[in-house]
């Protein structure tokens, strides 16, 4: 999970951080929190990487956060936002854009908590895994940590971002675990590769972001790097919307 903060208070920003984490300890999840003490900062980060919630304040020096909310509501409709202000006045404006709570400050670390653990049923129901048997016991692995797969002595490799699943089945009973995800390429025999994950292209292999360059099969080269422009052609135009900055104060 993946949570930014936004607020031109660096002593708001400390307090979130240390109870995020907190929250984190005791409910054994795992959270990536992105502090922003600059509004621009952040709009200009999230063109780049998308958030599975942003924590926002209301009153900022350079932009209001409902505007903010407004264009994330736009390009990121899946993306949870909690408010936090010293007031309650955009509470109505805060529900119109189906934001997932409001936090008057001061709020206590038991109604931070609150709002989390909604966030996470929310992120539950939005989330993509596999399961798969690994030795004795299933695994699951998220869709998103999945960097390639590969085949290898009747075990299916499923290399993800941390570590190696190995699990003993055919790749034609594996493959179709992934169909439904269009982020997965089928470069060579028994091996896919998942497109978010590919650094460049060089000559007839895919280099990776994690380092590992995997080979594109010379029978279905002009088809793979096809399907890998294509894929890159609509993911810019996913990623690179228009965005409309307000003028300064």
């Amino acid at each position: 999970m993946r949570i930014a903060i936004v607020d031109d208070s660096l002593s708001d920003i400390q307090y979130l951080y240390e109870n995020i984490r907190k929250y984190c300890q005791e409910h054994q999840v795992h959270m990536t929190i992105e502090p922003f003490h600059d509004e621009s900062r952040f709009l200009s980060s999230l063109k780049e990487h998308s958030y599975d919630l942003v924590i926002l304040d209301i009153y900022m020096k350079q932009i209001n956060g409902d505007h903010i909310a407004s264009l994330i509501r736009r390009h990121y409709p899946n993306c949870q936002i909690i408010f936090t202000t010293a007031s309650k006045e955009h509470a109505v404006k805060a529900f119109r854009l189906h934001a997932l709570d409001y936090l008057v400050k001061p709020y206590s670390y038991a109604d931070l908590s609150e709002a989390l653990d909604h966030f996470e049923k929310i992120f539950q129901s939005f989330i993509h895994y596999i399961e798969l048997k690994e030795a004795r016991q299933y695994t699951r692995i998220l869709i998103n940590d999945i960097v390639f797969t590969d085949y290898h002595n009747h075990y299916i490799q499923v290399h993800t971002t941390s570590n190696v699943v190995r699990s003993y089945m055919s790749f034609d009973a594996f493959s179709p675990m992934l169909k439904p995800y269009p982020q997965f390429l089928w470069c060579y025999r028994n091996c896919m590769v998942n497109m978010d994950y590919i650094e460049s292209l060089e000559g007839g292999d895919f280099l990776l972001k994690t380092g590992v360059c995997i080979p594109i099969s010379k029978g279905k080269h002009q088809e793979v790097t096809q399907a890998y422009a294509n894929y890159m052609f609509d993911y810019v135009n996913r990623r690179c919307p228009i965005w409309i900055f307000p003028s300064p104060h």
